[in-house]
């Protein structure tokens, strides 16, 4: 019987080629929007509730958190340092971790903080080799896997970096490879991360050799180049509570500091899950469009798809009249037919799901520049749903076609 089946379908290959490719269409879109959708909201509030609050300088929240949460855009700018040791002596705040991003290494952010952003559920990040960073020390970096793999670096191998990720002007100071972070399917993997420390260090050295080629031609020194106050794009907080955030909160958001030169800072302060929930609520506007545009395409494929499948049966009816006559009972002929979409609807779904998982593969560097990292490993149960749904619906025209025509008297007697 599948032997004959096969056989049939080779006769039939046109049709066939038409209904796959038609399944193939509809089941690879759903799969891939659901799965982006879900692993896009899945990251991006999973990182966000790790910290009760930010603070940074005034600007917008949803940058603020997404440039200090995921490395997307550009930071809003710079508060003094004393914010941050303000906070980390505060009693109400567990943790206070200072975050700078100034410079970019072949296309990929540097992050300047501190070993405590480099952790996870209260664990350092494991090491595919190589030691974390010393806090106590400088001119160390820790890379991303995906960085390490793209720019063939491995520990002890030394970097420069510069000012920005088109910037040719890089720094001659040479940072180490200390380590390379475990792939871990996030959007640390894109990232080099180094001591904070480190970023006043390189400009410091940048802006010294600037300011004695000037002071050479000019011939005084700009004493003022060593007096600024050294700053952070931000400082990350963990509370004892979330009655403790709101005070902080309150207490920080449009407060006016004076740093060391006298200048004017106005900082803000957020909860991150308040600032990605906006975030969310725009990408779900768009998931639920995008899931609109997948249900028609679903239904207009499962109007395709039961037509050519009606057709093929409607001419296959002399096929079957000729297997009637010499004596082939209607039960193994519905069965004939329900193997033969079977097979297509496998064979079909399958390479969707293929498709999809392609599709992924290609949309992770877009879906990285939201500060998430696609797992093209990760499958949903509501993916094998809709599989088994589009599965069931190349089955169901023959079924139906199948039970008209066993009750048709020409046929059944």
């Amino acid at each position: 019987m599948l032997k004959f089946a096969l056989k049939n379908m080779a006769i039939k290959k046109v049709q066939i080629i038409l209904i796959v490719l038609s399944i193939i269409i509809s089941a690879s879109v759903a799969v891939l929007a659901f799965n982006v959708s879900t692993q896009v909201s899945d990251g991006i509030t999973e990182n966000a509730m790790w910290y009760s609050v930010i603070v940074g300088p005034s600007g917008s929240e949803t940058q603020l958190a997404m440039n200090t949460m995921y490395f997307t855009d550009k930071p809003v700018g710079t508060i003094p340092f004393s914010v941050v040791s303000t906070l980390s002596s505060d009693s109400r705040v567990t943790l206070a971790v200072p975050f700078s991003m100034a410079d970019s290494y072949n296309g990929a952010s540097v992050i300047g903080t501190t070993t405590d952003y480099l952790k996870k559920d209260g664990e350092l990040l494991e090491l595919k080799s190589g030691d974390m960073l010393n806090d106590q020390e400088s001119m160390q970096v820790v890379v991303g896997c995906n960085v390490a793999s793209r720019n063939d670096l491995k520990v002890g191998d030394q970097i420069r970096t510069s000012h920005s990720a088109s910037s040719l002007d890089t720094h001659e100071t040479p940072l180490t490879v200390v380590g390379i972070l475990e792939k871990t399917g996030s959007v640390f993997d894109n990232v080099v991360f180094t001591q904070y420390r480190t970023l006043w260090e390189i400009h410091d050295h940048s802006n010294s050799g600037e300011h004695e080629d000037e002071d050479h031609e000019s011939g005084h020194e700009d004493e003022s180049s060593h007096s600024h106050e050294k700053t952070v794009c931000a400082v990350l907080l963990k509370t004892k509570n979330p009655a403790v955030a709101m005070q902080i909160i309150n207490e920080y958001n449009g407060k006016v500091i004076l740093d060391e030169d006298g200048d004017a800072h106005t900082l803000q302060a957020i909860t991150p899950m308040d600032a990605v929930r906006e975030v969310l609520n725009d990408a779900d506007d768009t998931k639920y469009i995008v899931f609109v545009l997948c249900a028609v395409i679903l239904v207009m494929n499962i109007m395709i798809i039961s037509i050519i499948t009606l057709l093929n049966m409607y001419h296959s009816a002399k096929e079957i009249s000729l297997m009637r006559l010499i004596g082939v009972s209607m039960k193994k002929i519905n069965l004939l037919y329900l193997i033969q979409n079977a097979i297509i609807g496998i064979f079909s779904v399958t390479l969707a799901f293929g498709a999809s998982r392609i599709l992924l593969f290609f949309m992770n560097d877009y879906v990285s520049s939201m500060g998430v990292v696609l797992n093209l490993s990760r499958v949903y149960l509501s993916e094998i749903i809709i599989l088994l749904a589009v599965f069931l619906i190349s089955v169901i025209p023959t079924l139906i076609w199948t039970l008209i025509m066993s009750k048709r008297d020409s046929i059944a007697g």
